[in-house]
């Protein structure tokens, strides 16, 4: 078990990650208090532990061109049947997100698509799926924020 000051210094590098994925080791160790390598350290043991799966790019509003249509569709799922549609729904790159839920729909997913009829053609493709009983689709209009 991590000491409580390796705990914080490990959410700490968590937080400057999150912020900035590419700022260079030597200045989160700067930030941190620590050495270079001890920074080296700590994200092979995030990574081998699987606290940190991986690195990404965020797109900013010049680079969301590729893909400028999306919603968050709704799915009701048939009895013991989210395994095989969560499974099918993850080879899609279309579908961005995916979140089990309570209440009458068992799935939410995001799905991007690069035009209108590609997005109908992918909420038909997942109202189709086997085991799914039922969706409900709404367009997403605009973003306010996102964390």
């Amino acid at each position: 078990m991590a000491r409580p000051s390796d705990a914080a210094k490990d959410r700490e590098l968590i937080r400057i990650l999150s912020e900035n994925a590419r700022l260079p080791l030597s200045e989160i160790a700067k930030t941190l208090g620590v050495a270079r390598a001890t920074v080296q350290g700590r994200l092979a043991r995030l990574e081998r532990d699987g606290v940190i799966a991986g690195y990404t790019t965020i797109l900013g509003k010049a680079g969301a061109q590729a893909r400028t249509i999306s919603a968050l569709v709704l799915i009701e799922l048939e009895v013991k049947r989210q395994g095989g549609v969560i499974a099918a729904l993850k080879k899609r790159p279309e579908i961005v997100a995916c979140h089990t839920l309570s209440g009458h729909f068992d799935l939410s997913v995001k799905v991007e698509c690069e035009t209108a009829s590609d997005l109908d053609a992918m909420i038909d493709w997942i109202a189709e799926l086997d085991g799914v009983r039922r969706t409900t689709s709404s367009v997403i209009l605009a973003q306010k924020f996102e964390r």
